[in-house]
């Protein structure tokens, strides 16, 4: 095969993948079918399965190509010299720029798993799940190991991020009028990085430590 029929092969492929990604988000798995795909792509029915052996075969590789794609990028982002806590910020802007730009992706990733899809497709996007949420993981032990993140549950506290991440990408992808991606951003920096609670500081007006009263707040005692 020559070099250019191996570039428009390759375009084809991906024209296919982006169209499979747009349709299976919409519908969903079983209300799918290939013929939508295909006018989609704007090929014919029959190549498509030139590329892919069936519709579960085309879901797989939607699904799990397309997170590699997404992991990839997001690994980019560890190749940095940047003291932890700027590298833990930049780590979720690209991550919630590429939860919005790749929402359709994300939305069958993180959704659509059905007992309908057969064995062998399950596992493939079980297996692309448990590395996306490893790579988390190893994010947050990493910046527990540089004094930075308390020790947790690693594993568990990615499940809880990338559930994080999920809902609020979707929340502004339903309501884009409301909330944009700086604002998504910046409220999911601040909960990983901060929390919600905060420690009150009494004006000194009020007493406790700072005014050098009591911790109760009840101020110095004084002789009756």
């Amino acid at each position: 095969m020559s070099e250019s029929r191996r570039e428009n092969s390759r375009r084809q492929r991906e024209a296919i993948l982006r169209a499979a990604v747009a349709v299976f988000s919409r519908k969903g798995f079983h209300k799918s079918n290939i013929e939508e795909i295909a006018r989609r792509a704007q090929v014919g029915k029959g190549t498509i399965y030139t590329y892919f052996k069936n519709k579960s075969d085309l879901f797989a590789a939607a699904v799990t190509e397309g997170m590699e794609t997404f992991k990839a990028k997001l690994s980019e982002e560890l190749v940095s010299d940047l003291p932890f806590p700027q590298h833990f910020k930049q780590l979720v802007r690209v991550n919630v720029s590429s939860y919005l730009k790749y929402g359709d992706l994300t939305k069958i990733f993180n959704n659509e798993l059905s007992n309908g899809i057969d064995r062998k497709t399950l596992r493939q996007i079980e297996q692309v799940r448990r590395d996306y949420l490893a790579f988390f993981a190893d994010v947050l032990e990493d910046g527990h190991r540089r004094g930075y993140i308390r020790e947790v549950d690693f594993r568990l506290a990615a499940v809880g991020l990338v559930g994080l991440l999920d809902s609020m990408c979707n929340h502004q992808l339903r309501n884009k009028d409301e909330v944009d991606e700086e604002q998504i951003f910046n409220t999911v920096y601040t909960l990983l990085s901060a929390g919600l609670i905060e420690e009150r500081r009494r004006p000194p007006d009020e007493g406790g430590p700072e005014a050098g009263g009591r911790p109760d707040g009840d101020g110095p005692e004084t002789e009756k």
